[in-house]
């Protein structure tokens, strides 16, 4: 089945702060991979504060794939202590923390992280992740280093439209927050704490940040991987899921099977099975990757396709 592109275009404006822009919309499909890039802007041209640091830099951009059950991150929400972690000092275990919960609850898909090169102000960092139509919010943080409590953030950008599909491309422009936590209007750290702690805020033109952002972040659809017909879905059963490797297709509708392929949360293919000689319950074996989650593509001998979530323990 062909990916449908509707030329259809709009804009609008996320209650954080930043320009959210929509682009040519494509029909979900299941499953699909996205590019994030963060791009900075900041430097002591764009904000020239006399104490701008010669040791500025960024700490790895941080945040998850989840629903619209939980919300990690906000403007005038109080920072979660993993956020105040993030902001505070770019340590990111507690945050780390709150979404292997947000996971286990099954509000949360996955953990994002990824490092900025190079260590300076003037950086950028990109990762890859694929994105499940269950959970099609990103939210991600990184800290505006080194600082008292200031950083970056997106809050639950969907990456479906109000229709259930993909958006190719979103733009996002991001200007200084403040987490609240910490006292202090200079790029020093170990500041005293914020007594009580306030509510998260722009630190747009307030010293030491100009009116201009700190920098621009991409979403880019890459593929979808998937057309999860119902048909298939339905006659179609993996079991033991969690697995210590070794996972079983349970073919209860008899649907002529002709391949599995298994993709990485990055959206890289990590192996393919041919089951066109395969029993009624063919068994894959997975040993041989890391433990982590993973995305089983399968497709039947007439096209049609179904994705399942994999967890090897």
């Amino acid at each position: 089945m062909k990916n449908f592109i509707t030329p259809f275009a709009k804009k609008c404006l996320l209650s954080v702060g930043v320009a959210l822009g929509f682009s040519l919309f494509v029909n979900a499909q299941g499953t699909a991979s996205y590019t994030i890039r963060f791009d900075s802007t900041w430097s002591p041209t764009t904000h020239p504060a006399a104490s701008f640091p010669g040791s500025a830099h960024w700490s790895d951009l941080v945040g998850a794939t989840h629903n619209s059950s939980v919300t990690f991150v906000a403007a005038g929400q109080l920072a979660s202590p993993g956020i105040e972690n993030v902001a505070e000092l770019g340590s990111n275990g507690v945050f780390n923390s709150e979404v292997n919960a947000a996971i286990t609850a099954g509000t949360a898909d996955q953990w994002i992280q990824q490092g900025f090169s190079p260590f300076a102000a003037i950086s950028s960092a990109s990762v890859t992740v694929t994105v499940s139509t269950d959970y099609p919010l990103i939210s991600l943080a990184s800290m505006i280093a080194p600082s008292p409590d200031w950083m970056i953030y997106v809050n639950s950008v969907s990456v479906l439209d109000g229709s259930g599909n993909w958006i190719p491309s979103i733009s996002l422009t991001l200007y200084p927050q403040d987490a609240g936590t910490e006292e202090g209007n200079t790029y020093i750290l170990g500041n005293p704490a914020s007594s009580p702690h306030v509510p998260i805020f722009s630190r747009q033109n307030v010293a030491p940040f100009s009116n201009l952002p700190v920098g621009t972040m991409t979403i880019t659809l890459n593929s979808v991987l998937s057309v999860d017909d119902q048909s298939l879905s339905n006659a179609i059963n993996v079991f033991p899921n969690p697995s210590k490797g070794k996972v079983t297709i349970d073919n209860r509708g008899d649907i002529g099977l002709e391949s599995a392929e298994l993709y990485s949360v990055l959206g890289d293919q990590v192996a393919s099975f041919d089951l066109t000689r395969q029993t009624e319950k063919p068994t894959l074996d997975l040993a041989s990757l890391g433990s982590g989650i993973y995305f089983l593509q399968l497709r039947s001998s007439k096209g049609q396709q179904a994705t399942r979530k994999i967890v090897i323990e």
